[in-house]
């Protein structure tokens, strides 16, 4: 089985008025990068999006690929993921050429994340397929890692041809570990990937459970032992130091995000350091091995990065024990 690893993934931010300054600021997200590698994470994670429709507006993001790459010689030794890349936005030939080139340069520390897709506004807005991107997908996957494993490929399918397509160059192993939420997407991540992304799944350990359970089956469907598999699972959380913090930071989240607390607690934990050890390790016990933390700006904690190092000083130590 897998060792047990923790990762922060990078959520946009800026460094001055978004209407006069790029929006999020790479250079701010890069020190993030290297201050996660500095509190002792085990990894660093970029999503994959042009922008992203909440309910109280858009959001943008960073570009994932140029982002990684500045971390990568930034840093030495925290992995560097993708959370996830939308297979809809790059032909799997040019993202295993770029991922070829990244793990060289960060010396076999990158981990592709990759999916389908989920965001039907911006694929339509910049001209992508995605009413067909499941079948699609199917196509790209084996694709992309028989490209990586040094493979020439020939593929006359429905969304993707090539004929006697190669790299031609030795590429450092890449592991791909893709998101997938249901069983088309089980079975296909048990047979080509060698982690495996619990796409979405809100808080309840029940939920991640039941879902934890279809993937293993999908294993064993295929041939293949679930233990074998990282398992990685992202979690919204909101940290603070206290009770009345917390109650603080849950009714200001609840407003921003348009939700009652109860609907907010279904997809974020707001938790003291303690009792936020407690949850994840009622994940890791689900199956869990490398936990993803996306901390959720808050007012409380104007310096965005004081909260990876709360994480770090009094979390990560009570899971790992």
């Amino acid at each position: 089985m897998p060792s047990l690893g923790f990762g922060v993934q990078l959520l946009a931010r800026g460094a001055g008025d978004p209407a006069t300054s790029p929006f999020p600021s790479h250079k701010l997200l890069l020190e993030d990068g290297i201050r996660v590698e500095q509190l002792g994470f085990d990894a660093v994670w970029v999503p994959d999006h042009y922008y992203f429709e909440r309910p109280w507006g858009i959001d943008t993001f960073p570009e994932v690929w140029t982002l990684l790459t500045a971390i990568a010689v930034k840093t030495e030794k925290i992995r560097l993921g993708s959370n996830v890349l939308s297979a809809t936005f790059r032909h799997p030939g040019m993202l295993a050429k770029m991922a070829g080139a990244l793990q060289e340069l960060a010396d076999g520390r990158l981990i592709v994340g990759i999916g389908a897709g989920n965001q039907v506004n911006e694929n339509t807005a910049f001209g992508h397929n995605f009413e067909r991107r499941i079948g699609a997908f199917k196509e790209y996957l084996p694709i992309l890692t028989k490209l990586l494993a040094g493979e020439t490929v020939t593929s006359e399918g429905r969304y993707f041809q090539l004929r006697d397509a190669s790299l031609r160059t030795v590429v450092p192993h890449v592991p791909v570990w893709v998101a997938s939420g249901g069983p088309q997407m089980f079975e296909l991540t048990a047979r080509c990937a060698e982690g495996w992304n619990m796409a979405g799944g809100g808080t309840d350990p029940a939920a991640t459970r039941e879902k934890y359970e279809g993937f293993a089956a999908a294993c064993r469907a295929a041939g293949k032992n679930v233990n074998d598999f990282d398992v990685c699972k992202q979690t919204f959380v909101a940290i603070a130091p206290d009770e009345a913090t917390k109650r603080r930071m849950t009714e200001e989240l609840a407003v921003k995000n348009k939700v009652t607390p109860e609907e907010l607690a279904s997809r974020t934990i707001v938790e003291t350091p303690d009792r936020m050890a407690a949850r994840m390790r009622e994940l890791t016990a689900v199956g869990v091995t490398h936990h993803i933390f996306a901390v959720v700006a808050s007012d409380e904690w104007p310096n965005h990065s004081d909260t990876f190092e709360l994480i770090a000083r009094e979390v990560l130590l009570h899971v790992r024990a």
